[in-house]
């Protein structure tokens, strides 16, 4: 492109100050479309440029875009610039929070949604990062997420570290804009740019479910290929996994909270496909009337399909799983034998 002069000030118009010209002169449905080839830093780039536009005059708009906006070239008034027109451009294309993260930085305003993000985390989360926290960073955080949440993260923070922190939330004057948007920034990368990416925990769990919903011989194939080439993470691995047969090495207690919560019919269709051991770890388990009505079905000649039998297995399987995670077992104490 040719050199071009804005009209407010005699001096060249830069590369940003192009685009935002012709994506403010674009038909909104083809400016969304450009908008959506560009990263969140340059996004902010112009937007912060269309907001400071002035009025630009067509002759300027025909220079920058010759031949290819027809309705410029046949005399449309002077385009204007400003925050509500950039704020129009983003929201054409993106997200709501994100267009309120980047207005708000054009206007230095508090980012009201990462503020709602912060707070939707679970107090865990929120507790862990801010125990390594300055109390300074943590009184700020809590004083701006909603007060049940910031009292449940103070109940998981360290003692010396909560009672530091409330005192600042009690004597610490408001913070400048420009002090909330450093503090904002470092927040948003700490908790949510790094979220992107898994950790090996998280990744190691998110395999374990997919290979808790595969059948027997298929866990056994899985494990022992990763073990070989991974041992580390095939043991790793192997602690997350649990199937139906694992419950004949299950404390009497837990089988019992098992199959307490086990609908009926799918303990007598898991048990048709089970050895007799399986059998015999089971039916103490249950109470009276109910065992009578399972050893009374499988008395019978009846023999159900193979898939399911596995199905009603893998059910009872996701049981075990599910009180693990509830806490009501302990899965990782039970396959050590440490209960009794």
């Amino acid at each position: 492109m040719s050199t071009l002069v804005s009209q407010d000030s005699g001096r060249p118009m830069g590369g940003a100050e192009k685009v935002a010209a012709v994506l403010l002169a674009l038909d909104r449905d083809v400016s969304s479309k450009i908008l959506k080839h560009f990263d969140h830093r340059e996004l902010k780039n112009i937007a912060r440029v269309a907001a400071r536009l002035d009025a630009i005059p067509s002759k300027t708009l025909e220079d920058i875009c010759t031949g290819l906006i027809e309705e410029i070239s046949n005399g449309a008034p002077d385009l204007m610039g400003g925050e509500s027109v950039a704020e129009e451009l983003l929201a054409s294309a993106l997200p709501d929070e994100q267009v309120a993260d980047i207005m708000s930085e054009l206007r230095g305003r508090s980012n009201k949604f990462l503020w709602q993000r912060i707070g939707a985390l679970s107090e865990k989360v929120l507790a862990d990062y801010l125990t390594n926290e300055h109390p300074q960073t943590a009184a700020l955080v809590l004083s701006r997420v909603d007060a049940p949440t910031a009292a449940k993260v103070l109940a998981l923070l360290p003692a010396q570290l909560r009672s530091r922190t409330m005192r600042r939330m009690l004597v610490t004057k408001p913070v400048s804009e420009h002090v909330l948007h450093l503090v904002e920034e470092a927040l948003q990368e700490d908790l949510f740019a790094v979220s992107t990416a898994p950790s090996t925990a998280e990744v190691s769990a998110r395999v374990a479910g997919i290979v808790n919903q595969l059948d027997r011989d298929q866990i056994v194939e899985i494990l022992e290929g990763i073990s070989a080439a991974e041992p580390v993470l095939g043991e790793q691995l192997k602690s997350m996994i649990f199937s139906y047969e694992d419950i004949v090495g299950l404390s009497q207690k837990a089988r019992m909270l098992i199959f307490d919560q086990a609908p009926t019919d799918r303990v007598i269709l898991a048990l048709r496909g089970a050895e007799g051991d399986m059998r015999e770890a089971v039916l103490p388990c249950l109470s009276q009337r109910t065992r009578r009505m399972v050893e009374a079905e499988l008395a019978s000649p009846t023999e159900p399909p193979r898939k399911d039998v596995v199905a009603a297995q893998r059910e009872i399987a996701n049981i075990v799983l599910r009180l693990g995670e509830q806490g009501l077992i302990d899965l990782a104490a039970e396959k050590r034998g440490e209960v009794a």
